[in-house]
């Protein structure tokens, strides 16, 4: 592979993007909005409170979250016209006859928007330190979900590089790749709920039961309930570590495992926004926790609060791997596509 030749296309693309005065105003608008949503989360947090430690917890996940969720409508925005865009403007053809290769050619329009895309983090960049600094979770772990963000920016430039190599209005190409992030952030959550009923099951489990007689409590002010026994009982579970790889995907989720990974336990992370979200995939992924419990047993809330957790900080990876599976495949899609001679074209496909 010729990296001269993908640094040329690279070049060419992220000049592109910013030959206009509109992308000063663009980043300008964001940080702006950053702003506004950090220091307006500060006011109201702390108003009258004073609660300064509990947001400063919380930054680096709205920072975060704020980056990610503009990432995930900008990127796709970046990349889905790269190449029907070109193609329709008459200028990729004029670069298909240099001796380029297809590979060579998706490689440098895909880094050319994912560059452009990592700009939200270069924007949010004074927050995102700020937030690693205060975070519940540690530096490494902080600094390994700001990474994770970025290659989920990289996946979805992948993607719609290759809905915009497959569609020839830049404009489906568009809808193609957003309608597929919001699929990973809302669609895969909600196949998750629908298949919630497919994965029940009773069990039969032993169950402390107290039993009370309203008559003898009438006549005695002593009586304090029957002696507690042991019973059989048909509990349904819902076996939820059979489908939890539905919500690996989720960036959202993702994004909060990864801080799940580096916080300690026993620090204030149990009371922050990213622990109920990484808590609903490591609950997902332990399933039920079907055992026997006792009379003289004590600790039963407990015992299901380490089983839900276990895997805590676990699963972001199997996620991150699925999201870059779905890079790779946009990105061979549009190598095959920029292959020439191309042979036969959709009707009304301009060729040079």
């Amino acid at each position: 592979m010729n990296f001269s030749s993908v640094a040329v296309i690279t070049g060419l693309e992220v000049r592109q993007r910013i030959r206009s005065t509109r992308w000063k105003w663009t980043a300008l608008a964001l940080f702006a909005l950053l702003t506004a949503i950090v220091f307006g989360s500060l006011y109201l947090t702390t108003l009258g409170s004073g609660a300064y430690a509990g947001w400063a917890r919380e930054l680096l996940t709205i920072a975060l979250g704020t980056v990610l969720f503009v990432g995930m409508v900008g990127a796709p925005a970046i990349s889905a016209a790269a190449i029907n865009g070109d193609r329709r403007d008459g200028t990729l053809a004029l670069v298909q006859v240099t001796p380029i290769s297809a590979a060579e050619l998706a490689l440098g329009k895909w880094l050319g928007a994912w560059l452009a895309s990592l700009t939200f983090l270069v924007i949010a960049s004074p927050y995102l330190i700020w937030g690693v600094a205060q975070a519940a979770s540690s530096v490494l772990s902080s600094i390994v979900a700001i990474v994770v963000v970025a290659v989920l920016l990289g996946c979805y430039c992948a993607i719609g590089l290759g809905f915009s190599a497959l569609s020839n209005r830049p404009t489906a190409s568009t809808m193609l790749t957003l309608s597929t992030v919001l699929f990973l952030l809302l669609g895969l959550p909600a196949v998750y709920g629908l298949s919630l009923p497919s994965t029940e099951a009773t069990h039969t489990v032993l169950r402390p039961d107290h039993r009370w007689d309203p008559v003898r409590a009438e006549a005695d002010p002593e009586y304090r309930g029957e002696p507690c026994v042991t019973v059989p009982k048909d509990q349904t579970f819902h076996h939820t570590e059979n489908i939890w790889w539905l919500l690996a995907p989720n960036p959202v989720l993702l994004v909060a495992d990864t801080l799940a990974a580096g916080t300690d336990r026993t620090t204030l992370w149990a009371s922050s926004v990213p622990s109920s979200s990484a808590t609903t995939v490591s609950s997902a992924r332990s399933g039920p926790l079907i055992v026997d419990v006792h009379c003289e047993e004590n600790g039963q809330w407990e015992a299901e609060n380490r089983h839900a957790e276990r895997y805590l900080g676990r699963s972001w990876y199997l996620g991150l791997a699925f999201t870059v599976l779905l890079g790779l495949i946009g990105f061979a899609v549009a190598v095959r596509r920029l292959r020439v001679p191309a042979g036969k074209l959709a009707k009304g496909v301009r060729v040079a």
